[in-house]
């Protein structure tokens, strides 16, 4: 386990005056142990499997049915093993932990800074560490030579399932999944902000938006193709957009209030003819563990810290401009999901314009 990470959690326990950390998120998970995946059913936040980390212990809580697989390719041998025979509940620790996982009647009604205080490790996820960033780099770099090929080969006629379908697919190859992958043909981009794909085939517009995933770890992004000539007012409504998206990576540094940040974007919707679009869909936010530690509005509080990973992602109706960032010292950020091959528009991704066949 990193040291850094180590050292974090030996704070908060001095701060909070417990004995340990008791994690049941799987995100938290993923965090403290560089990457361990304890899910089986995606759909649950929590995992088959938590953790308890103490400054003497490191344990695994887990039952007979998880146990040989977490042990032979999930945890490294620092951690050892609690279990129980699957058909017998686990006795209550009734021990002085911090948790991210409490009771609910005891979750405070206001969360603090955006983010759910019954998460006491969330604020921990960032800065990111030395091995976390390269990975995080690695990620962002594998995911968009995916969204690349598959968007220069997609053709017209085929359904946004079977678009979602490759795409999953190839992500999987490369030992990556999507929590989160949205696909829309042409009017369901305008119509809705969240394209769930459906059997709508697809004649003329394309957008892909992906939150992709490996050793826990979340990098977003989201491209457009076209096919044929481009019709003014989409092109109109992209060029504002990119504009809103560089006014908000542009504000993101280190010690940048996250509601300046989002005034900065707000400021260019209005500059670009579009000042009530961003009240349609969340801009945003911190994110790595998550795909997003949460959304920031004109009240959040809080500030950017250095090598933060942060997903803004502006919407116009019937276009989007997203890419996952990394927050620099002193420079511009980071866009971790930069394409090697693909239409700019100053420096945010075009939508890209094929030929229609």
């Amino acid at each position: 386990m990193d040291a850094v990470k180590e050292g974090r959690l030996r704070q908060l326990c001095r701060d909070l005056e417990r004995d340990g950390v008791l994690l049941r998120r799987r995100s938290n998970i993923a965090w403290i142990t560089d990457g361990a995946d304890v899910h089986c059913d995606t759909t649950q936040a929590t995992g088959v499997a938590a953790v308890l980390w103490t400054p003497r212990r490191k344990v695994v809580l887990t039952n007979t049915i998880e146990a040989p697989r977490l042990r032979a390719e999930e945890f490294a041998k620092e951690w050892s093993f609690d279990v129980v025979p699957w058909w017998r509940p686990r006795r209550t620790l009734r021990h002085n932990f911090a948790t991210d996982w409490p009771d609910p009647a005891r979750r405070p009604k206001k969360p603090r800074d955006g983010l759910d205080d019954a998460d006491a490790i969330a604020s921990l996820r960032a800065p990111l560490t030395t091995r976390e960033a390269m990975r995080a780099r690695e990620l962002g770099r594998d995911c968009a030579e995916v969204m690349q090929g598959h968007l220069r080969g997609v053709r017209r006629g085929v359904t946004e399932h079977e678009i979602a379908g490759r795409f999953g697919a190839e992500l999987r190859r490369r030992g990556m999944h999507a929590p989160v992958l949205l696909v829309a043909a042409d009017d369901r981009i305008a119509r809705f902000r969240h394209p769930v794909p459906t059997h709508r085939r697809l004649e003329r517009t394309l957008m892909v938006a992906v939150c992709a995933m490996r050793h826990g770890l979340i990098v977003s992004m989201t491209r457009l193709v076209h096919f044929g000539r481009l019709p003014a007012a989409l092109r109109r409504k992209h060029a504002a957009v990119c504009a809103v998206d560089e006014a908000l990576i542009g504000a993101t540094r280190p010690g940048a209030k996250w509601s300046e940040i989002l005034a900065a974007g707000i400021r260019a919707y209005r500059a670009g003819g579009f000042g009530k679009e961003w009240k349609l869909h969340h801009q945003g936010g911190p994110m790595g563990y998550e795909c997003r530690d949460f959304c920031v509005t004109p009240t959040t509080s809080g500030a950017a810290v250095p090598n933060q990973v942060v997903g803004w992602n502006p919407s116009i109706s019937g276009t989007k401009s997203e890419d996952a960032v990394l927050t620099r010292s002193a420079a511009d950020a980071e866009v971790l999901t930069a394409m090697t091959d693909w239409p700019m528009l100053g420096s945010r991704p075009d939508i890209l314009v094929r030929r229609a066949r």
